[in-house]
């Protein structure tokens, strides 16, 4: 006795499979779209964070400037410290 697409118990298994077939693919499509949703959200806390590390390593930059022109302050008046008070010519 084969079956047929007559048979209703066919039909209501093909429909049944569909059903659930159509299910999964709104699940994967609902998964999907979280998963956009996250990687859209991460995309922009790396810019958010890429941009203040830039701001960071700009103030570090700025940082290491004014100590190195602090140190070749403290250097040059060492140096006129090491070489003794000048006298003025009268």
């Amino acid at each position: 006795m084969a079956s047929s697409t007559h048979d209703p118990d066919t039909k209501s298994r093909m429909v049944k499979l569909l059903a659930a077939g159509t299910e999964a693919e709104l699940e994967l499509l609902r998964a999907e779209r979280k998963a956009e949703k996250r990687l859209a959200e991460a995309m922009a806390a790396l810019a958010s964070n890429e941009a203040r590390l830039l701001r960071a390593q700009q103030r570090l930059q700025r940082s290491h400037e004014l100590v190195a022109a602090a140190e070749e302050s403290l250097r040059q008046v060492q140096e006129r410290r090491a070489s003794g008070p000048t006298r003025d010519q009268d």
